[in-house]
């Protein structure tokens, strides 16, 4: 029992709808076919932690075999797993629940001195996971008293490919920027498939990548002979490993776990460690991992904010040529038509808490956007119009921030603003933001793919009613909400509206080529 490689551990819902309980060859198996719909036991901000974990796994089993690409379905998953663990017969590095604590276990490093270290109990898996939550309200903890072992499966995964520095003895993974950073993922997949499309063709561009990222990293990894599966290794939690020793798809673990059964009960024993697994602090994170973007100044990982990926940010990361370097999960394959979705997901990290799981798979480009995204030869173009709109969304929200000001003064003029006033603007702002992230991407491929300049400034005209309407009733909100004496509301309003639209219509503003795009609206508003 307990054997990923044999026995029927994980649950599977397929695209018929059924569910099914598979081996992890199994699950490889039914993804290439691509008729996994989800799995039932996977948590939200697991699902990179399992995706990255699936592809890194596939990869080096298959370069192992002497596959550079990928090779035709009916592979024979089993024997590639077992080719990268030789020297364990009973498949001890497979095993959910290994007897011997000084033989590995799945995603559980051998105990050379046993379990007396191992004083920590944890009984439940989402106690074992990456989350911490601030005061436990976002995400309940110690809830999942009823548990399979595909949730020990996903959470000790979750633990050891994503964790980040949570205090002494407890250290983060190699692949992030500081202890207080997490694992981010930025790619593309094929916009009709499921978990299974997006799973093997980062596979197929991980192998086409593999030299490139050891030419990239020359002081890094074993190209030949380099460990892997970093579970099989012995540690004693005093001891870290020299990264010239890995292959560059390793995957890591970074935390002394040990998962027994009591009472016919799956628990977790855990260790602190004097060092880090992996000696990497010089890497700043920066490890040529698939879908972690580099930044170009200082040459660390991305740190994912609180912010998340809305549209300013997501903008900073694809078109910012002095920000970031895409990752290799950008390219698109070059033999594969139709749509491509962006998938963004992480946790930003933070000093003994999360600030929350993040989350983008609502974005999809035509094929010749998604290959300027990476770099094809319309790139430039299509940064340059993603300027554009920031600058043209940037123009609305200080007319706005300038209206609600002016309404919140009473009708005051510029001049005699105050702080305060202008602090009223913040929460109409931020839901300004909130219109706009539902359309940026949509309204810039539609730029981007405009038969000519004539349609391309109809799509811009589009996208800027939509914000200015947005803006328009957002404020007019404002006017009867901010705190104003009766007697100045009717001039506070009036003089609102002549601020906002005065703004947007003045010469130096990003609209002044382009003056139909204002309706009457605007009249109806200052009368």
């Amino acid at each position: 029992m307990h054997n990923l490689i044999e026995d029927p551990l994980i649950r599977v819902r397929l695209t018929d709808g059924t569910i099914r309980s598979m081996s992890l060859p199994d699950v490889y198996g039914v993804m290439s076919s691509d008729r996994v719909s989800s799995f039932p036991a996977l948590r939200p901000h697991q699902r990179h932690a399992w995706h990255a974990f699936l592809a890194q796994l596939g990869v080096v089993a298959l370069h192992s075999a002497g596959h550079e690409t990928l090779p035709p379905s009916g592979l024979d998953w089993p024997a590639l797993f077992r080719r990268l663990t030789p020297g364990f017969g009973n498949d001890e590095p497979w095993r959910l629940i290994a007897g011997d604590p000084t033989q590995p276990g799945f995603m559980q490093c051998p105990a050379p001195n046993g379990l007396d270290d191992f004083r920590g109990r944890v009984v439940t898996p989402d106690d074992l996971d990456i989350l911490v939550t601030a005061k436990n309200h976002d995400v309940k903890k110690t809830v999942a008293k009823a548990n399979a072992p595909d949730d020990w499966i996903f959470a000790v995964i979750d633990l050891q490919t994503m964790a980040g520095f949570l205090g002494a003895g407890n250290y983060g993974i190699a692949r992030m920027n500081g202890g207080f950073s997490a694992r981010p993922c930025l790619g593309l997949a094929p916009a009709s498939g499921g978990p299974g499309a997006h799973l093997f063709h980062d596979m197929s561009r991980m192998l086409e990548q593999r030299a490139a990222i050891l030419d990239a990293h020359r002081n890094y990894f074993d190209s030949e002979h380099g460990l892997a599966l970093v579970w099989t290794e012995p540690w004693d939690g005093e001891h870290s490993l020299d990264l010239r020793r890995l292959d560059p798809y390793f995957i890591e673990m970074c935390r002394r776990v040990r998962l027994l059964e009591e009472d016919d009960e799956i628990v977790a024993r855990t260790a602190g460690s004097k060092a880090a697994r992996i000696a990497a602090k010089e890497a700043k994170g920066n490890l040529g991992d698939f879908w972690t973007p580099i930044n170009k100044k200082d040459g660390k990982a991305l740190s994912l904010s609180s912010a998340g990926f809305r549209y300013d940010r997501l903008y900073s990361l694809l078109f910012d040529d002095a920000g970031f370097t895409p990752p290799a999960a950008m390219q698109v394959d070059a033999t594969r038509s139709g749509r491509w979705r962006l998938v963004a997901r992480g946790v930003a990290g933070g000093q003994g808490k999360t600030d929350g799981y993040h989350e983008r798979v609502d974005i999809a480009f035509e094929r010749p956007t998604a290959s300027a995204l990476f770099g094809g030869a319309q790139r430039d173009r299509l940064a340059q119009i993603a300027t554009a709109q920031i600058d043209e969304i940037r123009e609305v929200e200080r007319a706005l921030r300038y209206g609600v000001a002016v309404a919140a003064s009473g009708g005051k003029p510029a001049s005699e603003l105050t702080k305060a006033d202008r602090a009223f603007a913040n929460p109409y702002a931020r839901r300004l933001d909130v219109a706009i992230d539902a359309r940026f991407f949509s309204a810039l491929e539609d730029r981007f793919l405009a038969a000519g300049d004539s349609d391309e400034e109809k799509r811009r005209a589009e996208f800027a009613r939509h914000m200015i309407a947005a803006a328009d009733a957002l404020l007019n909100e404002a006017v009867a909400a901010v705190p104003c004496p009766t007697i100045r509301r009717h001039r506070a309003r009036a003089r609102a509206f002549s601020a906002f639209w005065g703004r947007l219509r003045r010469p130096e503003s990003v609209f002044s080529d382009q003056p139909e795009i204002f309706d009457a609206r605007e009249a109806s508003n200052v009368a």
